[in-house]
């Protein structure tokens, strides 16, 4: 995760903890009260699900360029050995059979 992720959430735990305090020491009824609370963790919910879908697209998009990249390395080391490969096989001179070594 990156630190802009690390912020928002942060931000929306700290939200979250704020607003109950702020709500157990309000002058609300239980009834207000809970329905306050039910609203907060359904908008809380939907942050999070929103975090997470953002979360999951962007690992998709990291897992895709570094399966480029790994696969760019791979060709480059496949052409790479072809060229050493290519360098080495020299035709072998076989000895006339009547030449004494």
């Amino acid at each position: 995760m990156d630190n802009r992720n690390d912020s928002l959430f942060a931000f929306l735990l700290g939200a979250v903890v704020g607003a109950a305090v702020a709500l157990l020491y309000a002058p609300k009824t239980g009834k207000e009260t809970r329905a306050h609370l039910k609203k907060l963790s359904e908008d809380f919910v939907d942050s999070a699900e929103d975090f997470g879908e953002e979360v999951k697209v962007k690992g998709k998009k990291l897992f895709a360029e570094g399966k480029a990249k790994v696969s760019e390395v791979v060709e480059k080391g496949k052409n790479s050995l072809k060229i050493k490969k290519s360098s080495v096989e020299q035709p072998v001179v076989e000895p006339e059979e009547d030449t004494i070594v």
